[in-house]
């Protein structure tokens, strides 16, 4: 169930008594901007970390301790063109206790606490404590950087993406972190209580018409954002390369394919199974041809995000397998475009991926983003049972057609030692 407190902030209850815990996300959305982004990461590092009740991590975390050992975090990410900072709580089910209801009113406490009563020190977040928080943002972005695989999806990120944005990590860039300051900070904090699409969506055993009347009382105003994920940006026939020589054991071989299907439309089921068939699964063609028959990659994997027409195929090689590697991962492609693959992995495909799709119903996040989809696109969302039905009937010539669509667009290596 679905409610609008007022434009821009809605309640989604998904009741269930499956699950041993309660879960309360809150989902701040709002158009992906990289002069905000920094600021939106640094204002979710003090959310999770202390506020005006509780002016220390250690007194925060004896707090969320004392009720039944309450778990509480923050993540950033990024979908398309929107940015979202979430704050995550998941607490024991009334069930378990011998009073009803009173866990929950703790926890909405605790939400206001940190949404009102941030750690201020008049116009900024306590300095302290947030040039700990910035110091350890800039720490984790370095250490991305420093990891190869990040670096080398980075790399293949600019090198397609035309919108530099869009290919950005959820953290931002460096630089831009560096130049925050714990009172621009905290303006960007405000700006996300009053102007970001504010979700809150409860997964457990809740009692509606009590948190209704509760968060209402949060006093949120009307916002009007007009939020899109879908990016899309043209096909072009000029292939961006880039080589890099890095002082790695490995090399990393990053190919990038431009695809103009979006979410629902009627290319979009068959996009995910030809994946599956290409390179998701360990009885994918590129795992099974590239890895296991030839001996040529360490890992090699694809995926691909709906949001952005981006499809990524990347390989862990040696130096000298680079071109032989690129022309067997260009096969296996053409070859679904021919048509040359069997029924019984088109059928081997579709088992896994609804195999997948099932026990992922067994995770509280994965009903949360269904939920949230929902909100954003409507009836394009598919229920479970539609979904599952629709992954069974993709035919062989549907992986064809979507295969004829997708193009290679951009082209990474980084060649180790």
């Amino acid at each position: 169930m679905k409610m609008e407190l007022v434009k821009g902030v809605n309640l989604h209850f998904l009741q269930s008594k499956k699950f041993k815990t309660n879960k309360i996300k809150v989902r701040f959305s709002s158009p992906l901007d990289e002069n905000t982004v920094a600021a939106r990461v640094l204002a979710a590092c003090m959310m999770e970390t202390a506020n005006q009740k509780y002016p220390t991590s250690q007194l925060f975390r004896e707090k969320l301790a004392s009720l039944y050992g309450v778990e509480l975090s923050t993540s950033v990410s990024k979908r398309g063109r929107v940015h979202y900072v979430d704050l995550n709580i998941s607490f024991v089910r009334d069930d378990f206790l011998s009073k009803k209801n009173v866990l929950t009113d703790e926890v909405l406490d605790i939400i206001e606490t940190i949404f009102f009563l941030p750690l201020v020190v008049e116009d900024h977040f306590d300095s302290d404590t947030f040039d700990v928080e910035k110091k350890n943002t800039i720490s984790d972005l370095e250490s991305e950087i420093e990891e190869p695989y990040y670096y080398a999806h980075g790399q293949l990120n600019q090198l397609f993406f035309e919108d530099e944005t869009i290919g950005m990590s959820r953290l931002g860039k460096v630089d831009l972190v560096r130049q925050e300051t714990a009172q621009s900070s905290l303006e960007q904090f405000h700006q996300m209580l009053q102007l970001d699409n504010i979700d809150f969506f409860f997964i457990g055993d809740f009692n509606e018409v009590a948190i209704v009347d509760r968060v209402n009382q949060f006093e949120f105003k009307p916002r009007d954002n007009n939020l899109s994920v879908n990016y899309q940006q043209p096909f072009t026939n000029v292939v961006r390369e880039k080589l890099e020589q890095k002082q790695n054991q490995q090399s990393i071989l990053e190919l990038g394919y431009h695809f103009s299907t979006q979410y629902g439309e009627s290319l979009h089921i068959p996009l995910v199974v030809l994946n599956g068939m290409l390179g998701a699964f360990s009885h994918s063609r590129l795992f099974q041809v590239i890895r296991e028959k030839e001996g040529l990659a360490y890992t090699i994997s694809s995926h691909f995000d709906i949001f952005t027409g981006f499809m990524r195929v990347f390989a862990g090689i040696d130096k000298g397998s680079r071109t032989k590697v690129m022309t067997l991962i260009m096969k296996q492609l053409n070859d679904l475009k021919r048509g040359k693959f069997t029924e019984s992995e088109l059928q081997l495909t579709k088992e896994m991926l609804i195999n997948t799709t099932l026990l992922a119903q067994d995770r509280q996040n994965t009903l949360i983003e269904r939920e949230y989809l929902k909100t954003m696109l409507g009836k394009k969302v598919l229920s479970l049972e539609e979904w599952l039905e629709s992954i069974n009937k993709v035919s062989k010539e549907e992986i064809i057609e979507t295969a004829k669509t997708i193009n290679l667009q951009s082209v990474y290596f980084m060649e180790g030692k």
